[in-house]
C-alpha cells in the first residue's frame, strides 16, 4: 500500500513541479482536507446527496478493482444511486498516511461501514481507501478515489 501511495505521490509531484505558486502551509492544508473529508463523511451519514456531490471535483474519477475507471458522470450517478438505495449509519475512516504536494493531497487509510438497504439486511463493509484531493477554487475536492474491500472474516 505504501508503494502505491509513494507512486501516486511521485506522479503528483512530477506533474506539479513545473507550477510554482505561493508556498502553502502544510498544517493548514491538512486541516482544510480534514474539514472537507468530514463534510463528505457527514454527507453520507446524513444522506445528503448534494453535499456529497459538492465535495467531488468536476473531473473526479473513481478506480475500483476489476472495473473500468469511472468518469465524473458515472461517479455522480453512482453517488446518487447509492444514496437512494442505502442509509449509512456507520462510516469510520482511519488514516494511515497523508501527504500534501502543492495543490494535491494524498489520503490513505482504512474504512469500516454499515449500509442499510431499504429492504434486506444491513451490509458490513471494510477495506482500504486512497483519495487524492485537489485544491480548487472554493476548497479541496476529491479528484481521484480508489477503494479495495477486504475479505469478510468469518467468526
Amino acid at each position: 500500500m505504501k508503494q502505491i501511495a509513494a507512486g501516486v505521490l511521485s506522479i503528483v509531484l512530477a506533474t506539479q513541479a513545473c507550477r510554482r505558486g505561493a508556498v502553502a502551509d502544510p498544517a493548514a492544508d491538512r486541516d482544510a482536507v480534514n474539514a472537507a473529508l468530514e463534510q463528505y463523511r457527514q454527507a453520507w451519514l446524513k444522506g445528503d446527496t448534494a453535499r456529497a456531490l459538492h465535495q467531488l471535483s468536476g473531473d473526479v474519477r473513481f478506480l475500483f478493482p476489476g472495473s473500468s475507471d469511472m468518469d465524473s458522470a458515472a461517479v455522480h450517478g453512482l453517488v446518487i444511486e447509492e444514496m437512494a438505495t442505502y442509509r449509512i449509519p456507520l462510516l469510520t475512516l482511519t488514516r494511515a498516511d497523508f501527504f500534501v504536494a502543492v495543490d494535491h493531497a494524498l489520503d490513505v487509510g482504512t474504512y469500516d461501514e454499515i449500509q442499510v438497504p431499504k429492504t434486506g439486511a444491513p451490509i458490513h463493509g471494510s477495506g482500504r481507501y486512497m483519495t487524492v484531493w485537489r485544491r480548487e477554487p472554493g476548497g479541496w475536492r476529491i479528484w481521484r478515489f480508489m477503494i479495495n474491500e477486504l475479505p469478510r472474516l468469518r467468526i
